[in-house]
């Protein structure tokens, strides 16, 4: 019996102990109970940040598109935040159509997450007014229409004045910035077919304070191109107010209308933006329309000779390097330091191919001033009659020429 009654004791002892170790565990448990969620409303999620969910930008897309090469070359970069400061420099290299097949996948990824959004959104939260966006100019895909010129006859042709202006930057920067360039260059030209050159506006521009995180990023496009410095630079002195009323001043309306301003298709977009850019910061509008000078050479050569030439020879036309040293072409500064990108280099380079090319057409003799002096008299000139007006007519004419050519043996 004592044995029994020790046994049952030991039972109840072994029983009693279970149950303490049970509560204590019960007890450890308990703090996971309070994981559990509560029905307290969740506080606001955080804002998502830039480039990753809410402004994927041209850039962004550039980066996305590096990001296997740099992995490839051994850098640690597992996410695009992390190449952001390491593609700065090719994207700069790029040029205006390279950057448009980044823009144009910016501009599809918003239009598809803005539909979206606006599925997912109750109809009545939607408000039947949008909310102000920011000013902004954006990017214009395509040219204005060529204006329309009413020449009479060939003298008014011959005497017409063509302006034509290019303005530098310092890089351009990406899309989420309101700045997208910083104007530090200005050239322009008077132009007639008749008299070459007849004046020439040129100005450095203080570009103002380059945003914050970019100095490097414009440093470089600097570097590459036409090598005027971002700060420091005594030349550059005049600010957007100025030099945007001398600019005016040079151009000057016609009978109360402005003129057209032409530049060449790769530069329209830059060139449109400062001026834009430049009156906002005078608090004026701008005044100057701006033009393809293509579409201008494309138009001289069908008035007279009744057929358009090829778009892509008129492009090879005026992408030449022949006067990149010529004398009197680009500014001091420039030809002081042996630096081939001027502004004022670009226009007048634009003159002297259409003078080279237009000259034998219209039946002008060409002098000092529609080629630099070691060039006016060469014999360089283009003949009109081998430039290759359409593709297609080309290849018909040249394979009626074959035929002939053996029906004659």
């Amino acid at each position: 019996m004592i044995g029994s009654f020790c046994a049952e004791g030991a039972g109840l002892r072994g029983r009693g102990f279970g149950e303490v170790a049970g509560a204590k565990a019960i007890k450890q448990q308990r703090p996971a109970r309070a994981r559990r969620p509560s029905r307290c409303p969740s506080p606001p999620a955080r804002p998502a940040m830039p480039n990753r969910r809410g402004a994927r930008n041209a850039y962004y897309f550039f980066v996305r598109e590096k990001l296997p090469e740099l992995q490839r070359r051994g850098l640690r970069v597992a996410r695009v935040p992390d190449a952001i400061p390491l593609c700065s420099r090719d994207w700069a290299l790029l040029t205006e159509d390279e950057k448009e097949k980044y823009a144009e996948m910016a501009r599809k990824w918003r239009a598809e997450n803005s539909t979206q959004a606006s599925l997912k959104q109750p109809p009545s939260q939607i408000s039947p007014v949008p909310a102000p966006l920011p000013m902004q100019i954006q990017r214009c895909t395509s040219l204005p229409d060529a204006i329309s010129l009413s020449w009479k006859n060939d003298q008014a042709v011959l005497g017409n004045i063509f302006n034509f202006l290019n303005i530098y930057s310092h890089g351009e920067l990406p899309s989420p910035c309101q700045q997208r360039f910083l104007p530090c260059e200005i050239g322009c030209v008077k132009y007639s077919l008749q008299d070459g050159i007849t004046a020439d506006f040129h100005r450095f521009v203080d570009p103002g304070e380059v945003p914050r995180g970019f100095r490097f990023h414009c440093q470089a496009a600097s570097d590459a191109t036409h090598k005027i410095p971002i700060s420091g630079f005594e030349l550059s002195n005049a600010g957007h107010p100025v030099v945007l009323r001398e600019l005016y001043s040079f151009v000057r309306p016609n009978r109360g209308r402005w003129p057209p301003v032409y530049c060449k298709s790769d530069d329209w977009y830059r060139v449109n933006w400062c001026l834009k850019w430049m009156a906002k910061e005078a608090g004026t509008e701008n005044q100057l329309e701006l033009f393809s000078v293509e579409n201008l050479v494309v138009e001289l050569y069908q008035r007279k000779l009744r057929k358009e030439p090829s778009k892509t020879w008129v492009r090879n036309l005026l992408d030449v390097f022949v006067w990149d040293y010529s004398s009197n072409t680009r500014c001091k500064w420039h030809e002081e330091n042996d630096i081939l990108f001027c502004a004022l280099a670009s226009c007048k380079k634009t003159a002297y191919c259409i003078s080279n090319t237009l000259a034998s057409v219209y039946g002008v003799s060409l002098t000092t001033a529609h080629l630099p002096l070691q060039d006016h008299d060469s014999s360089n000139n283009i003949n009109p009659t081998v430039v290759v007006l359409d593709a297609g007519r080309f290849q018909v004419n040249f394979f009626e020429f074959v035929l002939n050519y053996f029906r004659l043996l």
